[in-house]
């Protein structure tokens, strides 16, 4: 099914204040580039068209082509991307997880043996990171994909086809960890992901998960490369072996946790629909925001607790780069991060009012 938004129009977002123009479209995302200068990864799903913007507009603007074929731009300026920001985390605490996955979701609605699937990095904790990424046909390695992944996001690989999947026995991953300040060492990451432990063309392989709205096959790639959530289907004997093992040792991870008594959750969010009852102007909800937060940090202080969980929203990520800012320059003793993208999606921070003194 082809994508709705191209490259250009001007979109809102539905589920959230503001929006922007698409720059570019990646399996079922739309990137969005914001009047901010940030490219936000969005559900196509839940984008629609600005108000003033007429998608018939869109092919009456589009220039005509000329006669003369016009003098092709080089493979070097093609495949020119716009510059990427790398802001990364800082002052890990000893205990932060690191959980890195790799997610194949069908592209297209209806059967899965009809439709190309989407391979997604996962980067589920608080650590930023480098990858490369290749995979290994006839016992020969091709690149696929290199760069730099955010905490708690997830980002588009490649898209396959069955003939490619069917074609492909591995994928090597290679990443390596990355924090400012103080942090733990891990190990650089570097392994092969079997892909025949699944048929990607079996709807009974794609799973409910918590990272992807569609249902999704997850590979675990941090540390033992297994193939997860596997209750109910038919899988070769060595995975069941695998899985069996893994539960042994790691009970069922939970949905969304209810706040520790140490930790204060504060909603800053303001939506679309409430921006449009209110009477407040924009920099009156900002401020008004602002305002919330700095009371929740200071109550937050008063109680003696630990970490405050301040969820803003995605947005065009305005609120949250003001509260950074603020975490900045009012409260430079403070550690801040991503929150876990399981519980909070792309838009939480946490923050650390007291750090172990054994860091």
């Amino acid at each position: 099914m082809a994508m709705k938004f191209k490259s250009g129009d001007r979109v809102s977002f539905l589920n959230d204040v503001g929006g922007g123009v698409v720059n570019r479209t990646e399996g079922v995302y739309v990137y969005v580039l914001t009047t901010d200068g940030f490219e936000i990864p969005v559900p196509e799903k839940e984008l629609v068209y600005s108000r003033d913007f007429v998608p018939e507009e869109r092919e009456r603007e589009e220039p005509k082509v000329s006669a003369i074929s016009p003098k092709p731009e080089s493979p070097a300026k093609e495949r020119k991307k716009p510059a990427e920001v790398f802001v990364l985390p800082q002052n890990l605490v000893s205990d932060t997880p690191v959980q890195l996955l790799l997610g194949f979701i069908p592209e297209n609605e209806g059967p899965v043996f009809a439709s190309p699937v989407a391979c997604y990095l996962v980067n589920d904790s608080a650590y930023a990171a480098f990858y490369n990424l290749g995979r290994k046909v006839a016992g020969v390695f091709h690149y696929l994909d290199s760069g730099y992944i955010e905490p708690d996001t997830k980002r588009f690989i490649a898209g396959f086809d069955h003939t490619e999947l069917s074609k492909t026995s591995d994928l090597h991953v290679q990443l390596v960890l990355l924090c400012k300040g103080r942090y733990l060492p891990h190990h650089p990451v570097d392994e092969m992901v079997n892909l025949s432990l699944v048929n990607f063309s079996k709807e009974s392989y794609f799973r409910e998960n918590d990272y992807f709205n569609e249902k999704a096959v997850l590979f675990e790639i941090s540390g033992s490369n297994k193939v997860l959530d596997y209750d109910e289907i038919t899988v070769p004997p060595e995975v069941r072996e695998m899985k069996s093992k893994a539960d042994e040792v790691e009970p069922a991870r939970p949905g969304k946790k209810e706040p520790a008594n140490d930790t204060l959750e504060v909603d800053l969010h303001f939506s679309e629909i409430d921006q449009k009852n209110s009477q407040l102007a924009p920099n009156a909800i900002l401020a008004l925001q602002l305002s919330r937060f700095h009371s929740a940090i200071e109550e937050a202080i008063s109680k003696n607790m630990r970490r405050v969980v301040v969820i803003h929203g995605f947005g065009q990520g305005t609120l949250k780069t003001q509260i950074r800012k603020e975490l900045q320059e009012k409260y430079p003793s403070f550690v801040f991060q991503d929150a876990s993208f399981k519980e909070y999606g792309f838009g939480a921070t946490m923050i650390h009012l007291n750090i172990d003194k054994k860091q």
